[in-house]
């Protein structure tokens, strides 16, 4: 069975929203875009988003910096999204959506499915989940820390609706960023960079215990989302001897378990990354570069047909974009879509 999966990090949805229901109030025609009111501004960005998934025409969406939910359950992730595909006609598909646990923040993660090809579960571990803290040993020195998930990680069980087969297991991540956002001394700024990275890698750490299970109990597995990290080497990967995208994909020591990335490794050029998934400005150099920092990898039993990133800046395989569909690409998030034909 051919699918295919995509992931997008779509940019704090929640300020799409109003007491749970969709901003819908789109600027006069002739209204230049430098004088639209908040609210046109933010009707906009939907409709561009929506251009983009409508493009997109995946089974399965993960979606990163989804809407919120509150903790009491009176506004959720999946009721706001559902209601803002109806508002902005996203028809193509019979399109649901299902969340896992609530985050502490207020972003979560979903999934966009197709309802008529696809029984998708929330289905977390009973023990060891990714809503409760865990121990890791991030330094390999035989000393294990306690961590928790800021946005736990959603597990899925995907079903093909036909026949109610289970064709895989899925997990979406949002995981630690590395960055620094507080003002803060050279030696500050250090202190906290290894803390985020050591943060980063335990999430991974954790992800992938979860793959390893899977895969040996005869399951097919799907990893993605936006991991904050990529397959370069930086400063902090040096000193580190690891990467968080290298922990997810898994160790030469166990080449069965090895997760393959649809979209491979990037190659490093003048600006960055090449393929590129969004953009960043460094803290203290102010230099402008490109990362590959949202990622599809999957277990070596499901076949990859093709793959991509929708950035229409640099990617040779977008380029016969139209113009409306470049402008949603450049200005609906400060991410690119990263997507996959697979088998299973």
């Amino acid at each position: 069975m051919k699918l295919k999966v995509a992931e997008y990090n779509m940019e704090w949805m929640k300020y799409l929203f109003v007491n749970g229901l969709p901003i819908n109030v789109p600027p006069p025609a002739n209204k230049p875009e430098e004088d639209w009111n908040e609210q046109e501004a933010l009707t906009v960005k939907s409709q561009r988003l929506i251009t983009v998934l409508r493009h997109i025409d995946a089974d399965i969406i993960a979606v990163v910096e989804g809407p919120d939910t509150l903790a009491n359950g009176s506004k959720t992730a999946k009721a706001q999204l559902e209601a803002w595909m109806t508002t902005f006609n996203l028809t193509n598909r019979n399109y649901k959506v299902i969340e896992g646990f609530t985050s502490r923040g207020q972003q979560e993660l979903c999934a966009i499915y197709d309802a008529d090809k696809l029984i998708v579960e929330h289905t977390p571990e009973g023990n060891n989940s990714f809503n409760e803290p865990f121990l890791a040993d991030t330094l390999e020195q035989s000393i294990k820390e306690q961590y928790k998930h800021f946005r736990p990680p959603v597990e899925l069980t995907i079903k093909n609706k036909a026949d109610q087969k289970k064709l895989f297991k899925m997990i979406i991540a949002h995981a630690k960023s590395k960055g620094i956002f507080d003002r803060v001394d050279y030696a500050r700024y250090e202190h906290l960079s290894d803390l985020n990275r050591r943060k980063l890698y335990a999430e991974c750490m954790h992800m992938r215990q979860r793959a390893d299970k899977w895969i040996k109990e005869g399951d097919k597995v799907l990893v993605t989302g936006d991991i904050n990290d990529g397959m370069g080497s930086d400063f902090y990967e040096n000193r580190f001897g690891k990467s968080a995208i290298e922990i997810l994909l898994g160790t030469v020591y166990e080449p069965e378990l090895i997760l393959k990335s649809a979209l491979g490794k990037p190659k490093l050029g003048k600006y960055g990354f090449s393929p590129s998934s969004s953009s960043f400005t460094d803290t203290i150099t102010k230099n402008w570069f490109t990362v590959l920092i949202d990622h599809i990898l999957v277990s070596q039993d499901i076949k990859i047909d093709s793959s991509g990133v929708l950035n229409p800046f640099i990617e040779p395989s977008v380029t016969n974009l139209d113009q409306p569909l470049k402008d949603a690409l450049k200005k609906g998030s400060d991410h690119f879509p990263v997507y996959a034909v697979i088998e299973v």
